[in-house]
């Protein structure tokens, strides 16, 4: 029996709903899975071992964040390329072989993805370059302060160009980065650079291996020509998903924007408060609780921006990719 041609990884955290989907589109590119489940509250891990018995399952006791759960799932592959799924993305077998033909035909490729859409058919962005301090402010706090068009322009030539390709058909283009939500690496590389970052809970970890791929000489294609299905935030609340967002956001300027560490941190605790006050006027009109556990994370937003420092927030965390696995 020949080898599988890649190993996909996927990490779960209260995935029951989209679990099912994820592994039985897997099921068909004939590939060795691997999936590592954070300590969910659901059945998630019992409807793997159930219906998938023969992904290969580890159930972590705590949930140790996405990074190191992957870094579980890399230990000891075999096969020249890993994919990383998220448990809420559909990957068709034709574009899982595709990514996999991408990585191991191409020498000077170390990372590649595909066009993601939600479930409605919308092109989802999910490649983009290298975050500054300016598209931080244009984008990811824009969205309540400045109208679209002043977003765009703020966001630069090279932003704009980036999301064209994802909105429109064309050949692979070599960009910055690309969402995790499903990606296809070359295994030598994720061995070199030590695995995901696990100095990242969550978030920010897609754009740190595809800066330090890139540092190693290794290009990062997105494959428009492909696609999968990603529903997005299938297990997210903002007390959880909030702070991770904008903790793993403050460790990646300072560790390679310094100069303007100082600057983001400012804007976070501005969208903070800002955040905060739309939430209170809000909750004041509300009979759920929803605006306020909005307003709970964005207090805990700013916390962690006014109390961070860039020496300790900016620390490298590498791993070894072939400890024994950690199973339960």
């Amino acid at each position: 029996m020949s080898r599988p041609p890649a190993t996909a990884v996927v990490v779960t955290y209260n995935s029951e709903r989209h679990i099912v989907a994820c592994l039985s589109a897997l099921a068909q590119a004939d590939l060795t899975v691997r999936v590592v489940d954070n300590a969910s509250s659901d059945r998630t891990a019992e409807v793997i071992a159930e219906q998938f018995p023969k992904v290969e399952l580890t159930v972590n006791d705590v949930n140790l964040g996405f990074a190191m759960a992957v870094n579980q799932g890399l230990v000891d592959v075999e096969t020249e390329v890993v994919l990383l799924v998220n448990p809420d993305c559909m990957l068709p077998a034709v574009t899982a072989r595709e990514l996999i033909r991408t990585v191991r035909t191409r020498s000077d490729v170390g990372v590649a993805g595909p066009r993601l859409r939600d479930l409605s058919g919308r092109v989802a962005i999910s490649a983009h370059p290298f975050e500054s301090l300016v598209s931080i402010v244009a984008s990811r706090f824009g969205g309540v302060l400045l109208p679209v068009s002043l977003r765009r322009l703020l966001s630069g030539v090279r932003r704009r160009r980036t999301y064209d390709a994802c909105l429109r058909p064309g050949e692979t283009v070599s960009v910055d980065w690309l969402s995790g939500a499903c990606l296809a690496a070359r295994t030598s590389l994720l061995a070199e650079i030590g695995g995901l970052d696990q100095g990242y809970f969550m978030y920010y970890e897609d754009e740190e291996l595809c800066l330090q791929a890139w540092r190693r000489g290794a290009a990062v294609v997105y494959v428009p020509a492909v696609e999968a299905v990603h529903l997005g935030g299938a297990s997210s609340t903002p007390e959880l998903t909030w702070p991770h967002l904008h903790r793993s956001m403050l460790r990646f300027f300072a560790r390679h924007r310094r100069r303007t560490f100082h600057l983001v941190r400012l804007a976070v605790v501005l969208r903070a408060l800002v955040g905060m006050g739309l939430a209170r006027v809000r909750q004041a009109a509300s009979t759920t609780d929803r605006t306020g556990a909005r307003a709970r994370a964005w207090a805990e937003v700013c916390r962690i921006a006014l109390t961070a420092k860039p020496d300790l927030v900016g620390r490298e965390h590498r791993t070894e990719l072939r400890r024994p696995r950690c199973t339960s």
